[in-house]
């Protein structure tokens, strides 16, 4: 935990990183906005941003900024493991919404829960590290309820939806190198029809859909956050050639990568 400003002081302007952990960014008074992926957020007093692993973000005309920045990893979420799945870094945070702004009624509660943390983040004392995961835990689970995505909390625990959650899980370790439903469900000892027919009934859109939309969604960031070209980004994803990475993007965005990156950073 640290106030923003010693967070945003180890930022070089301009440039764009990349997450390697979880990320929970407080603003107290805030102008300007923050780009995750390629969405752009107004910063305001009272919001907060959630930034997942992976995840590509800047600054954008921030002026005086005002908050605090929670840092941590899925192993110190974890610490204190329970199985429960409405808690579980691989599950609970798959789907946490990006943003929430606080409404008046709920600032005192969540700030009640930040004063906690903070508080034992900076004492030496037994268990500290216990009670620190146990408190982390309790503020996820107070995002998630201050979030529109109510939803999340109540998620079905059954056989279905861990499966599901299981393909999501291997389709962002494997996505550079399996593109295609069967691959996945041979890990998963099922059937490639059960595994859409599973995908399609929870998540409303077809396993191969998942799969590409998750290439995509990476093949944005590197459009957009990175200096490659396009030839390095189709062989970094995995294609075999410049024109089959072209044709899948096309497919799915309208145009060509090349001009998709013009497009977007005009």
């Amino acid at each position: 935990m640290m106030p923003f400003s010693a967070f945003n002081g180890k930022l070089k302007s301009g440039l764009h990183y990349k997450n390697k952990f979880y990320a929970v960014l407080l603003f107290e008074n805030a102008d300007g906005s923050i780009i995750i992926d390629n969405r752009e957020f107004q910063l305001k007093s009272h919001t907060f941003f959630f930034i997942n692993y992976n995840q590509v973000y800047y600054f954008k005309d921030q002026q005086s900024i005002e908050g605090e920045v929670i840092l941590f990893t899925k192993s110190f979420y974890n610490h204190v493991y329970t199985g429960n799945k409405m808690i579980k870094s691989d599950t609970a945070l798959h789907n946490v919404p990006p943003f929430i702004s606080l409404k008046p009624e709920n600032i005192s509660d969540i700030k009640q829960t930040l004063k906690e943390l903070r508080s034992e983040y900076q004492s030496h004392q037994q268990s500290r590290k216990e009670i620190l995961c146990l408190l982390l835990k309790v503020f996820v689970l107070k995002y998630i309820r201050n979030s529109s995505k109510k939803d999340l909390i109540n998620r079905s625990v059954d056989h279905k939806k861990k499966l599901v959650d299981d393909f999501n899980d291997l389709v962002n370790l494997h996505y550079k190198e399996l593109k295609t439903t069967s691959k996945y469900a041979e890990k998963l000892n099922i059937n490639s029809s059960y595994l859409n027919t599973l995908v399609k009934e929870i998540l409303d859109i077809t396993a191969g859909q998942v799969i590409k939309n998750r290439i995509i969604l990476e093949a944005e960031r590197l459009l957009l956050h990175s200096s490659l070209s396009i030839i390095e980004i189709s062989y970094e994803l995995g294609f075999n050639d410049n024109s089959h990475f072209g044709k899948y993007f096309k497919s799915v965005r309208g145009v060509s990568p090349n001009n998709f990156r013009k497009v977007q950073l005009k």
